[in-house]
């Protein structure tokens, strides 16, 4: 799948500030794995007490879905 064509700009802007480049080329399932193991990664490094991981999870909400029906 390629990444650059599922996603809108916005959650492409999204998963660039995980730390995350998106290249435009098919994405094999082991690598759409390890992009979502990174966003998951990225959110569960911020904090629950001031809500920063529950805003986080509903901002990449859609990328999520977007990883998960393509494979």
């Amino acid at each position: 799948m390629n990444l650059i064509d599922k996603c809108t700009n916005k959650e492409i802007e999204l998963v660039k500030n995980a730390g995350i480049n998106i290249e435009n080329k098919d994405y094999s399932d082991e690598e759409l794995k390890n992009i979502e193991r990174e966003i998951s990664e990225y959110i569960m490094s911020h904090s629950s007490k001031d809500g920063s991981i529950s805003k986080l999870q509903n901002e990449y909400q859609s990328i999520f879905r977007t990883l998960d029906t393509k494979r």
